[in-house]
């Protein structure tokens, strides 16, 4: 399991950063636009990971594990800015 964290948390933590940074600095109204744009960086960051750093061989299965975690944490971000927008 330590392989696929050492490729994948890279861009996990990219993408929760990001989307932190996005939650204190954005204005209400461009949340979700500065998050798609921290989404498309974090998936830049681990297509240049795994291209650079890393083999051939199960390069399909780390991208994928990268990006579905990219994309689980973007989804959970967009629901609690939606919660929270309702209740404002």
């Amino acid at each position: 399991m330590a392989p696929i964290l050492t490729n994948v948390l890279p861009a996990w933590v990219v993408m929760l950063a990001g989307a932190l940074a996005v939650t204190v600095f954005a204005p209400e109204g461009s949340l979700f636009q500065g998050l798609v744009a921290v989404l498309a960086a974090a998936i830049v960051v681990a297509f240049v990971l795994q291209i650079a750093f890393y083999r051939a061989e199960g390069l399909v299965s780390r991208l994928s594990l990268a990006l579905t975690g990219n994309v689980v944490i973007t989804a959970a971000f967009a629901i609690v800015f939606q919660v929270l927008a309702q209740i404002q």
